[in-house]
């Protein structure tokens, strides 16, 4: 659990509410019955910055995610001990019916990283009764100047850089998917809550009708077969509830999977469906897109990636050629011998003369460039439309809620208008039940309508790359 909180305490909007989440988190883990047995009044009630701030804690996905990141960073530090000196040890012991002794050598490599040079430390021992003791001392450095050389020998070092700044863009585009998946759920409660709301509202609405019409068959004023109009449409409205009722557990459900609650919990959430009015621009959010997107900055490293990859193709294809310098010392501990020291400078080289190999691997590392490059153009262009649909949606979605809004009064307005008719003898039943069904249509319409318009809201976060610094989340940058 302290992770978890750890976890919501790294989005700096939600500092101030780790100690009631953490709360939560206890009731959440130490159970608060059955979704279809949890009272009201024992939901676990949560706003959206909550139940964002348990999915980044508490997603089994998104926590695989975040605990692959050890194991990446821990590659990418093998590969950058390229260039740490390599130490290696040693030695042996023996005796016969003649004589005994033994050996014993350390011996220490070191990668040069700017040229890709070598250079080796030896050293060497041996300790005999027979033939006395000698120590030998080698120091030799190889410096390839054609294949291997300096202009390669950083390309797996560079490339494994790479990959790295590649894994925390794959989080971080893991971790605005959550948040939108997240939203979106949360969102669905939301709205079959309120649906939930608006059948409970219309079978109350229908009950009340048919109160007033057996008031008025008593004193003579309507045909009894009124009544049985109202009894069919309190029938309809009484399905209907039913019907909701079932897509609010099943909603519910959904998000306590998604959290990963332990427990199937009733979820009550304490944001509401209003319409969110904000203004957006197509070059600013294209121009966000293409500095946010983690899918177009990893484009962007695969290009980079290639351009390595056909930089070493290249060099692949050169002689290796290489200087070699050696010097040696050995002792001998006897009277009649001394030391003696020998020097010896080399040039090697090796030229394949058959070896067609490294020619495909050039052939496949052009192609492999190439085919980058267009990527990397076909997604700006698509991310380009993408943004353009993601504006006009929300342009749209935004009409569309203020004329379901207008829809809806003008439907309360009309029920008021034929239940007035009824009470006076100049409608029946049937036409108070239909103003009825257009109010409910109307009021569903109207919810529906705002929901669409959030998700557009959160579509154009996702399609611009803004999503994690709407909500704040920190997270490791490339």
């Amino acid at each position: 659990m302290q992770q978890e909180v750890r976890a919501l305490a790294s989005c700096s909007r939600w500092g101030a509410r780790v100690a009631r989440v953490a709360v939560l988190l206890c009731v959440t883990v130490f159970g608060v019955g059955q979704a279809g047995d949890t009272k009201a009044s024992d939901a676990l009630e949560l706003t959206l910055e909550d139940a964002v701030g348990f999915a980044l804690a508490r997603n089994r996905g998104f926590l695989k995610r975040r605990e692959d990141r050890a194991v990446q960073q821990l590659n990418l530090e093998i590969a950058e001990d390229r260039w740490a000196p390599r130490v290696s040890l040693s030695s042996n012991a023996r005796r016969d019916r003649d004589a005994s002794g033994g050996t014993g050598g350390a011996g220490m490599t070191i990668m040069v990283p700017a040229t890709g040079g070598r250079l080796a430390l030896n050293w060497d021992e041996s300790l005999s009764d027979s033939s006395g003791d000698t120590r030998s001392r080698s120091l030799g450095f190889t410096q390839p100047l054609l294949k291997g050389g300096p202009a390669s020998a950083d390309h797996a070092i560079r490339r494994a850089r790479l990959g790295e700044q590649g894994n925390i863009l794959g989080l971080r585009g893991a971790a605005a998917a959550l948040i939108s998946e997240t939203i979106g759920q949360y969102r669905a409660l939301i709205r079959a809550a309120r649906q939930v709301e608006i059948a409970e509202t219309a079978l109350r609405r229908a009950q009340e009708q048919l109160a007033r019409t057996r008031a008025l068959i008593e004193v003579g004023r309507v045909a009894r077969r009124e009544a049985v109009r109202s009894e069919a449409t309190i029938a309809n409205r009484e399905l209907a509830l039913v019907t909701a009722r079932n897509a609010l557990d099943t909603a519910n459900l959904a998000l306590v999977d998604h959290l990963a609650f332990e427990e199937a919990v009733r979820i009550r959430p304490l944001a509401s469906l209003t319409v969110e009015r904000r203004e957006v621009d197509h070059a600013s959010v294209l121009a966000d897109a293409l500095r946010l997107r983690p899918d177009y900055r990893q484009a962007q490293l695969n290009v980079e990636t290639a351009r390595i990859a056909l930089e070493a193709a290249r060099n692949n294809l050169l002689p290796d050629l290489s200087l070699q310098f050696n010097m040696s010392r050995t002792d001998h501990r006897q009277a009649d011998m001394g030391a003696g020291i020998d020097r010896s400078v080399m040039l090697n080289a090796t030229i394949p003369l058959n070896d067609r190999q490294a020619e495909v691997a050039l052939v496949g590392a052009r192609l492999g460039l190439r085919q980058a490059e267009r990527d990397l153009t076909g997604l700006r262009a698509s991310i380009d439309i993408a943004v353009r649909r993601a504006v006009t949606d929300v342009t749209v979605n935004l009409r569309r809620t203020d004329l379901a809004r207008e829809a809806r009064a003008l439907a309360e307005s009309n029920l008021e208008i034929e239940k007035g008719k009824f009470n006076e003898g100049l409608a029946s039943s049937a036409e108070v039940a239909t103003a009825e069904d257009n109010l409910v249509q109307a009021e569903e319409a109207e919810v529906n309508a705002i929901n669409t318009y959030l998700a557009a809201l959160t579509q154009l976060d996702q399609v611009s790359g803004r999503t994690l610094a709407r909500w704040d989340v920190e997270l490791e940058t490339p």
